[in-house]
C-alpha cells in the first residue's frame, strides 16, 4: 500500500500541497507575532522558516524534490504580500497602483508557468532530481545537512536576494516616483524572458516525448544555438526585476548583485553539473558544447562561425 502511494502522482501532489500549506500558515502566523518593525527582515525570517518546514517534509518522505516548486512559489506569495504590507504601513500614500500591480502580474505569470512546468515533470515520490540522488549517494552520512543548507536554504536565500529589486521598487513609491519610457522596456524584457523560457521548455518536452530521440541531443529551435535557453530566460527574468528598480530610482544600480547571484548559481553550480552528466551519457555532447553558446540562443559562438566559413571556402 505504501509503495503504491509513493508511485502515485496524485498522492505526491497532495502531500506537497499539505506541506506547503502548513509552511504558509505557520510562517504567516509567525510573521504576525514577530516583534520586528522591519518588513524586509520579517519576510526573510519567515521565508527561511517556511523553507525549513518544507525541508522537514522532504526528509519525512525522503524526497528533496518536494522543495523544487519553492523557487517559483515563494516569489508568487511574497511579492503581493509585501506590497500589501508596505501599503498598510504607509496608508497616507497610494502604493497599490497600475505600476506596482503590473509587476505583480508579471511575477505571477512567471511563477504559475514555472510551477506548473515543474509539477508536470514530477512523476511521484519515487522520482527525485538526479543531482540530489548523486549527492546523497556520494555523501550519505552528511546528506541531511547538505540537503538543508545546499538544496533548500541556499536557493531560498538566492531567490530572496534576487527579489530585493522588487521590494525596492515597491518601497520607492512611498516617496513618489516619476516613471519614464524605461518602464516599458522593463515590461518588455520581463515578458520576453517568460516567453523564451516557456518556448525552450516546450521544445525540450516535445523532443523528449519522441522515443526516437532517446540518447540524442536536442538541436531544435532555441536549443540550436544555446545549450540552456531555459536558464537564459530565467536569468533574463530576474534581470528585468532589477531594471524595474532602476526605472524608479537610478541609485538602485547597487542591486545589480541580485540578478548576478542567480546568474552565478546557474553558471557555477547547475550548468556544470548538468553538462558533466551529458558528456558522460551522450558522446556527441562535447561537439554540441563546442558549437553552441552556454546561454545566448540568438547566434552560434563566433569561433564556430569562423570555422564553418573556413570549411565552406
Amino acid at each position: 500500500m505504501i509503495e503504491k502511494c509513493r508511485n502515485s502522482k496524485i498522492f505526491a501532489l497532495t502531500i506537497t500541497l499539505i506541506i506547503y500549506l502548513l509552511a504558509f500558515v505557520v510562517s504567516y502566523f509567525i510573521y504576525k507575532v514577530l516583534p520586528i518593525e522591519n518588513i524586509l527582515l520579517k519576510f526573510l525570517i519567515v521565508d527561511v522558516l517556511a523553507t525549513i518546514i518544507v525541508y522537514l517534509g522532504s526528509m519525512i518522505f525522503n524526497n528533496s524534490s518536494i522543495y523544487d516548486p519553492y523557487w517559483s512559489l515563494a516569489p508568487m506569495v511574497m511579492t503581493p504580500l509585501f506590497l500589501v504590507e508596505v501599503q498598510n504601513t504607509n496608508s497616507d500614500v497610494v502604493i497599490i497602483n497600475f505600476y506596482t500591480i503590473a509587476m505583480i502580474i508579471i511575477v505571477e505569470i512567471w511563477g504559475i508557468r514555472l510551477t506548473i512546468n515543474c509539477l508536470l515533470r514530477w512523476k511521484n515520490l519515487q522520482h527525485q532530481d538526479w543531482r540530489y540522488i548523486k549527492i546523497k549517494n556520494k555523501h550519505p552520512k552528511i546528506w541531511p545537512l547538505i540537503s538543508l543548507f545546499g538544496i533548500h536554504l541556499l536557493p531560498t536565500l538566492v531567490v530572496f536576494m534576487a527579489m530585493l529589486p522588487i521590494f525596492s521598487y515597491f518601497n520607492a513609491f512611498i516617496n513618489g516616483v516619476t516613471l519614464n519610457a524605461t518602464w516599458i522596456i522593463c515590461v518588455i524584457v520581463g515578458i520576453l524572458a517568460i516567453i523564451i523560457e516557456m518556448i525552450a521548455d516546450i521544445q525540450m518536452d516535445n523532443f523528449k516525448k519522441d522515443p526516437q530521440n532517446d540518447g540524442k541531443i536536442c538541436r531544435r529551435g532555441l536549443w540550436k544555438n544555446s545549450r540552456h535557453p531555459n536558464y537564459f530566460g530565467e536569468i533574463m527574468f530576474w534581470f528585468s526585476m532589477f531594471l524595474f528598480a532602476i526605472s524608479v530610482q537610478e541609485a538602485m544600480w547597487v542591486l545589480i548583485f541580485s540578478p548576478l547571484i542567480v546568474f552565478l548559481l546557474f553558471v557555477v553550480i547547475s550548468i556544470p553539473m548538468m553538462e558533466k552528466r551529458q558528456i558522460e551519457n551522450k558522446p556527441d555532447y562535447a561537439r554540441y558544447k563546442k558549437e553552441t553558446n552556454m546561454l545566448l540562443p540568438i547566434w552560434p559562438p563566433a569561433n564556430e562561425t569562423k570555422e564553418k566559413d573556413s570549411n565552406h571556402k
